[in-house]
């Protein structure tokens, strides 16, 4: 794709067609007498991000480019162009929580991550809502507090902001594909990965208050529980047969008890979570080495949350019998990374908490987020549900 249309760098582009030279030379601000002659635009992920929108932008750079660093291609990234997808990011602040973690933390949190070029936000038009929003799902009822999650995420998909995060393409890496599942070896070397960032982070003050959009595990729990019960008799209607009555029961104790159950896996000993550690996030390099992609959903609590969502998520169920040796590993990496005081005990418990949960939250999100994998039969929800259900 050529040059569209020429745009001035105070708009925020959302879309092939807004992503042009002239936005792209002023992301990435060449030095002077270098522009940018042509941007070849192709959309990268599709069927795997389902929040966020990719797209891969190959330049053609005019001038004494010579031995600058300048790019050839970089990755774009926009809000989901699906109108639901587009209001659960909104409402869940997913697009300004990616940029805090590029733009103000970046390699400080201890994950290999691509380069951040650029990025750019309109400015919220209303900050002090959000305290209010969540300050109502503290007090009223479950069945009030889902007519509001319902209202304010079909508000959310009739926003105008514009979001944009422009950062490194990496050409050379093997991304594995997550519906057909991984393989121990990569499973371990994220593993690996995941403890250093763990570690990096552990009841780190200046990591949990660089944002108030680092959300803590425990946070509005009764919006949990609103969407489970919002969405629980279509699940089981659905999902029944795949899942089993004596599955269904443990699903319901879950609900009942889910503040509880979030309260533990959101006390000390804590640290930073990648929120969404799974094998479409990661990219794996000819050298050996790892980056992690998507921090949309960055926040803190217990390690095993993170454990628990990248293995249920990563492998089939038939790796089962690799479990103690996969948490082993991340256990080890842990403790020689500097943590000695999460137990190897706790980090089994709060793995088989965190499964439960996991299942929970995938009955909360059935009806708002649209999951239909590209060239697949199942949606990313069909396969989930049935590795994680398969890993209890």
């Amino acid at each position: 794709m050529g040059l569209i249309r020429r745009r001035t760098p105070s708009v925020i582009a959302q879309s092939p067609g807004e992503i042009d030279a002239a936005w792209i030379a002023h992301a990435l601000s060449p030095p002077p007498g270098v522009s940018v002659a042509d941007v070849e635009i192709e959309r990268v992920g599709h069927g795997i991000g389902f929040i966020g929108d990719l797209y891969r932008c190959r330049i053609e750079w005019q001038g004494p480019v010579g031995d600058t660093d300048l790019p050839r291609s970089v990755i774009v990234k926009v809000p989901a162009e699906l109108d639901s997808n587009r209001g659960v990011g909104e409402a869940l602040q997913v697009y300004e929580r990616e940029i805090v973690a590029y733009r103000d933390i970046g390699s400080d949190m201890g994950l290999p991550m691509p380069q951040h070029f650029h990025s750019d936000l309109d400015p919220h038009p209303a900050p002090w809502i959000d305290k209010v929003v969540a300050s109502l799902f503290d007090r009223l009822p479950v069945k009030a507090v889902n007519w509001i999650i319902m209202r304010f995420i079909g508000f959310s998909t009739k926003s105008s902001r514009r979001y944009a995060l422009v950062m490194e393409d990496i050409a050379d890496a093997r991304p594995p594909a997550q519906a057909e599942g991984g393989s121990l070896e990569d499973a371990l070397a994220s593993l690996d990965v995941l403890a250093r960032f763990h570690a990096s982070n552990w009841m780190s003050q200046s990591a949990a208050t660089a944002s108030d959009l680092i959300w803590p595990l425990d946070r509005t729990p009764r919006v949990w529980q609103a969407s489970y019960l919002r969405n629980r008799d279509d699940f089981v209607d659905r999902f029944g047969e795949v899942i089993g009555a004596d599955m269904v029961a443990k699903l319901d104790d879950v609900q009942d008890r889910i503040p509880q159950l979030l309260g533990v896996l959101a006390s000390a000993p804590w640290t930073l979570q990648h929120g969404d550690y799974r094998l479409d996030n990661i990219l794996f390099r000819p050298d050996g080495s790892l980056v992690v992609l998507d921090y949309q959903l960055i926040g803190r609590g217990r390690p095993g949350w993170d454990v628990a969502y990248f293995v249920t998520t990563a492998l089939h169920p038939q790796h089962r019998e690799a479990e103690e040796h996969m948490l082993r590993r991340y256990h080890t990496a842990l403790v020689a990374a500097g943590v000695k005081d999460y137990s190897w005990q706790m980090l089994c418990s709060d793995v088989e908490v965190s499964k439960l949960v996991l299942a929970h939250r995938m009955v909360c999100s059935a009806d708002v987020l649209n999951t239909q994998m590209a060239d697949e039969p199942d949606s990313f929800l069909d396969l989930m549900v049935q590795r994680v259900v398969g890993w209890i």
